[in-house]
């Protein structure tokens, strides 16, 4: 896999280049240091400012020289990669520039800044975050709170109890997910759970499951059968991180859907979820009719390698023996 992420790095998208990058970090961080250090001058901005932040993320100590170079660039989003990262490695003086950005006249700038400080995520920076709570733009509230999500405090509650009322359904989902890891937050979750909004009742659900309380579990199953695609594709994806009686049923339920996304969210939940009950589930697929589930199937299958030889499965029923 290594060297397919590294040749995808060169690929004559940037997109390509970028999703490969990130992938890198994920299976092997030295190996996606070294491929930041080449990157930390593409062509494409985006790029440029992930290649400076892994730099910074998978470095140590020795490459905080090469990142203070970037503080320089004439790009706001490498001086905010530069800024992060010299915070992260202990440089809080240089805070000031990621706050800065948070009032930059265009949209994306803004919102990569909430996203940089949800990643520094230090008790110095939460206040900054939940300031934003109260901003008029719902789109700035949303990424304040996918920015605290697991960082929430108990101060915060009392603006989360009033978020998960507005108008805005992504800002109540948002919010509900940030109550994710305050289990006084359970008796406020419970009632979203009926929300008219697919994703709403999505994201309490998770966030109760998240806080070990055993509320709600049937919404995952409710969303399954949701008229929506998209509703049933994110139900899929995010069962393959949820521990819930059923889990394994629930993703059969899922890969048997007529939509392809639907689908293809599943085989990568399966992936996810992992152990023994996943891999006849993943050799199963290798037949599917659609190439990019079989795709997924077979990645997944190189991952649980090691797992695989320890697991016996019966050549007729494809299930796993005792």
């Amino acid at each position: 896999m290594i060297p397919l992420l590294n040749k995808a790095t060169e690929d004559v998208y940037p997109t390509a280049r970028l999703f490969a990058l990130q992938g890198l970090q994920k299976v092997s961080p030295a190996d996606a240091l070294k491929a930041a250090r080449r990157m930390t001058d593409d062509t494409d901005i985006w790029v440029r400012s992930a290649a400076v932040e892994i730099l910074a993320d998978e470095g140590g100590p020795e490459v905080v020289d090469e990142v203070r170079v970037f503080l320089k660039s004439y790009d706001v989003p490498m001086r905010m990669a530069a800024s992060s990262g010299l915070v992260k490695h202990g440089e809080g003086k240089y805070l000031a520039d990621v706050l800065d950005p948070l009032t930059h006249p265009i949209p994306d700038r803004r919102y990569q800044a909430i996203g940089y400080l949800g990643k520094i995520g230090t008790e110095e920076v939460l206040p900054h975050l939940a300031k934003l709570f109260d901003h008029a733009e719902p789109e700035m509230v949303f990424y304040s709170l996918k920015a605290v999500e697991g960082k929430t405090t108990a101060g915060m509650l009392p603006k989360l109890r009033e978020l998960i009322k507005r108008d805005s359904a992504s800002v109540r989902y948002a919010a509900a997910l940030a109550m994710g890891n305050l289990k006084e937050a359970e008796p406020d979750l419970i009632p979203l759970c009926a929300d008219k909004d697919g994703m709403v009742k999505l994201s309490a659900a998770l966030a109760l499951n998240r806080m070990g309380s055993d509320s709600c579990q049937i919404v995952f199953e409710e969303l399954l059968k949701h008229t929506d695609f998209g509703v049933r594709s994110t139900t899929a994806r995010v069962l393959g991180e949820t521990r819930i009686p059923g889990q394994v049923r629930l993703l059969k339920m899922a890969l048997g859907d007529n939509h392809s996304r639907v689908r293809t969210a599943a085989v990568r939940a399966v992936g996810m979820m992992g152990g023994p009950e996943a891999f006849p589930i993943l050799v199963e697929l290798l037949q599917d009719s659609l190439e990019v589930v079989r795709a997924y199937a077979a990645g997944n299958l190189i991952h649980l390698l090691p797992l695989a030889a320890s697991v016996t499965l019966d050549p007729v029923s494809n299930k796993t023996m005792p």
